[in-house]
């Protein structure tokens, strides 16, 4: 309860004074009213609400389009804007020839790199191979040149023979060190060339999924039931594409789900630290005046949006869920939404203008019930947009002062408060 009362804050004095004779009037300076504007200290809820203005849209909403849809022919198209499809329904196909074309070209370097893993693996055997048989030739040539020396030794040297057998085991020893040289190399050149196989038969692969992907995508089905918002163009023209809908979704065809809504609304960044999933949101339509529903967040951004007019507010996404969608709600509405983020109740509590801070801290000021007024230290809670929570200083029944048109502290030393007429 709020009351007005004046404090007289100066005094009006008149006196004549008689003396010889002679009147003398004495006027001092007239009394002067300060008006106090008090509210009682009392048991209340107190709880931050947070609002911002939304706009409705489906809450599912599919753009849909052909693979190599620039060079594409459309063969058919089975539906028109406002069709309500079945999941897995035939919304239209394309041509299929060059897409088919795509798939067997993909299947040829798949077989290519394959041919080349294996070209790789043969002569990887036949650099085994003749590194096993340059050793062998190598180990023969060793034995003949140790049994040249053997078959003469040095005390019947020299022989006539000796030389020219010595000469040509050496010569067989170096002609197999330079074959087992050369097979090592090929061996060693066997790893980078199976790898780079092994990497072309992987691009090939996938190169083969995405032509098969393509190819199975020659023909458009719904994902979902839903209802056609839009179609980019008919048999006989180019394939095109369109953007429709309150989010831009764009495609060939663009399907939604008209009977699931959801309100996506853009909180301040000072607002949106107190939101998150889960929270409840109260729902009002303006197009739907008696409509009022309760929502729940489904999803905050994680990256705030600046002002793209040049202003410096940034602000954050939360997307809200309509579980119980009123008639006539359409996508593209506008929404009111409002959170509470944080919430005391059964608290003592006191106006938010009745408050203020100092250095220290929070200060009220009290009046008594003879009109005089103390400065009171106080602890603060919840601040709500009406009320703030009171941890201590203050006691239910106590009245403080909100505001006055004289010496005493104005509303605006407070920290906030409820715009003029909010409260009776």
């Amino acid at each position: 309860m709020k009351t007005r009362t004046k404090v007289i804050t100066g005094i009006a004095i008149g006196a004549v004074v008689i003396a010889g004779g002679a009147g003398i009037a004495v006027g001092l300076a007239p009394a002067k009213e300060t008006t106090v504007l008090t509210e009682e200290v009392a048991v209340r809820d107190v709880d931050v609400t947070v609002a911002a203005s939304g706009t409705v849209s489906p809450a599912v909403e599919f753009g849909l389009q052909f693979p190599g849809a620039a060079a594409a022919t459309l063969a058919s198209l089975s539906v028109e804007v406002g069709d309500t499809v079945e999941a897995g329904a035939v919304l239209a196909t394309i041509e299929t020839a060059g897409l088919e074309s795509a798939v067997t070209g993909a299947r040829a370097s798949v077989a290519a790199a394959r041919a080349s893993i294996a070209n790789a693996e043969t002569t990887a055997d036949q650099a085994r191979q003749a590194i096993s048989a340059a050793d062998q030739a190598i180990t023969a040539a060793e034995l003949a040149i140790e049994n040249v020396v053997d078959e003469f030794p040095s005390s019947s040297y020299p022989q006539p023979n000796e030389p020219l057998a010595l000469l040509n085991a050496q010569k067989q020893k170096v002609t197999a060190e330079a074959q087992l040289e050369t097979a090592r190399r090929q061996l060693e050149a066997y790893y980078p060339q199976k790898a780079s196989a092994e990497a072309s038969l992987r691009s090939a692969l996938d190169q083969l999924e995405a032509a098969q992907a393509d190819l199975s995508r020659a023909t458009m089905t719904a994902p979902v039931a839903s209802t056609v918002i839009a179609v980019a163009s008919q048999v006989g023209e180019p394939i095109g594409t369109t953007s429709v809908g309150v989010n831009g979704t764009s495609g060939f065809i663009v399907l939604a789900a008209l009977d699931t809504f959801v309100v996506e609304a853009d909180f301040a960044e000072s607002d949106v630290v107190g939101i998150a999933d889960g929270q409840s949101v109260t729902l009002e339509f303006d197009a739907l005046p008696d409509a009022r529903l309760e929502g729940l967040v489904t999803e905050v951004d994680a990256y705030g949006s600046v002002d793209p007019s040049g202003g410096s507010i940034t602000t954050y996404g939360v997307t809200i869920s309509v579980p119980t969608p009123p008639a006539g709600l359409r996508a593209g509405m506008t929404a009111q939404a409002s959170i509470t983020t944080e919430e005391a109740t059964g608290v003592i509590s006191a106006p938010v203008t009745a408050i203020s801070e100092r250095e220290d801290g929070y200060v009220a000021l009290v009046q008594s019930e003879d009109g005089s007024v103390e400065e009171v230290a106080v602890e603060i809670g919840v601040r709500g947009g009406y009320y703030v929570e009171i941890v201590s200083g203050l006691t239910a029944g106590d009245r403080v002062v909100t505001g006055s048109d004289g010496e005493l502290p104005s509303t605006s030393s407070g920290f906030g408060g409820p715009p003029e007429g909010a409260r009776d």
